[in-house]
């Protein structure tokens, strides 16, 4: 895993601005004749932008180990959120708006009944996808639970345990299919850290932030970049003082001893023995916030993957190899409108195949990979 640097957010937000601005000549100049030079003038840039994008991540230094510091005895009354990735959230809207806008320069060629349909279809569940998407990706950074510990922390008063970080695991477990004779792999991700007073490890899984619903702003990747960056790392798990009153996983807050705030889940049957007594239930484990000591978000990471983004490159060169001879004016009618169909599917599928990759394989380093299987169908 590597940083984030000023070349990677230049190359990479300039590729994001020459797509949308083909987008945006495609949507606002759709009847302007053809050959349209101006869109694939500005896709080329993108081209070259995205080129130097990837040479920048693949440059950029890599995460090192935080130097060990001082054991700190105060918990952050301010817990920092996560930032917004406005990287991921500009790609991802426009992966959803040029299939729209390629649907509508293909309308324009060929206004059939068909075409029109599914134009029309197309561009009403791409809009409601976009809204979807955008409020997951742009709304609050926390979900409510995470919320409620947010105000626990600034009221002055949460449970936390002190733990040691290690490995972040990525675990592939192997059961029945939902079809007879088959079987399905579930994944799961967790950040292992373990009480310094001795116990069993406990397991932080990936937070779902408000939307929820896509899984795109999990914080899969935060616990990754955790164990790279605050191996053996000491630090105070925090978890909420109204936890009776939340329901399924509570939310955990990892504060190092650097200052670095993860945010995650713990389950409840973990979490219980460090937040009441066994015996009698009195709350235990109880300790004060601090508005002195301040907190810190992980650094930026530079997001290229080649064995997801190496696909995605393959997908959205079909779909412009589609559209180019429409857009060149070589093809017209209804066998050009057939064409930007097609290129509207190879981008949506580069998108799914980035999305669905991405929670199947666990990437080049970094993860601890375990393997199990259902006893069931040893």
């Amino acid at each position: 895993m590597r940083r984030t640097t000023v070349l990677t957010r230049l190359c990479g937000g300039a590729a994001l601005v020459a797509v949308a601005v083909a987008v945006g000549l495609i949507l606002v100049r759709h009847d302007a004749p053809t050959p349209r030079w101006d869109v694939i003038e500005a896709l080329g840039l993108a081209a070259l932008a995205a080129g130097g994008w990837v040479l920048a991540c693949r440059a950029a230094p890599t995460l090192q180990v935080e130097s060990t510091v001082p054991a700190q005895a105060s918990i952050p009354r301010s817990l920092r959120k996560p930032p917004h990735d406005w990287g991921l959230a500009a790609g991802v809207v426009l992966t959803i708006v040029t299939p729209l806008a390629v649907l509508r320069f293909g309308f324009t060629l060929y206004e059939g009944v068909l075409t029109g349909f599914v134009g029309i279809v197309g561009m009403g569940l791409g809009f409601w996808l976009l809204v979807y998407v955008a409020t997951d990706l742009l709304g609050h950074r926390l979900g409510p639970r995470q919320r409620v510990l947010c105000a626990d922390a600034a009221a002055g008063q949460v449970h936390a345990v002190r733990v040691r970080i290690g490995a972040p695991v990525w675990k592939r477990y192997e059961k029945r299919g939902d079809k007879p004779g088959t079987t399905k792999a579930e994944h799961m991700q967790w950040l292992e850290v373990s009480p310094v007073e001795g116990g069993v490890p406990l397991q932080v899984y990936p937070m779902y932030p408000a939307g929820g619903g896509t899984g795109l702003t999990r914080t899969t990747t935060d616990l990754l970049q955790a164990g790279l960056q605050l191996a053996d790392h000491h630090a105070w798990l925090c978890l909420p003082t109204r936890w009776k009153l939340i329901k399924k996983g509570l939310p955990a807050a990892l504060v190092a001893d650097t200052g670095h705030v993860v945010w995650g889940e713990l389950s409840r049957d973990a979490a219980r023995q460090y937040l009441a007594d066994r015996t009698n239930g009195a709350p235990v484990n109880l300790h004060p916030t601090s508005p002195e000591r301040p907190s810190l978000a992980l650094p930026g990471r530079a997001k290229f993957r080649q064995d997801l983004h190496g696909r995605q490159l393959v997908w959205l060169l079909a779909a412009f190899a589609l559209a180019a001879p429409a857009l060149l004016g070589a093809v017209a009618d209804f066998p050009g409108s057939l064409l930007c169909l097609g290129s509207t599917v190879a981008v949506t599928a580069s998108g799914l195949a980035v999305t669905r990759r991405a929670g199947e394989m666990p990437g080049a380093i970094g993860w601890t990979v375990r393997e199990g299987r259902d006893p069931a169908i040893r």
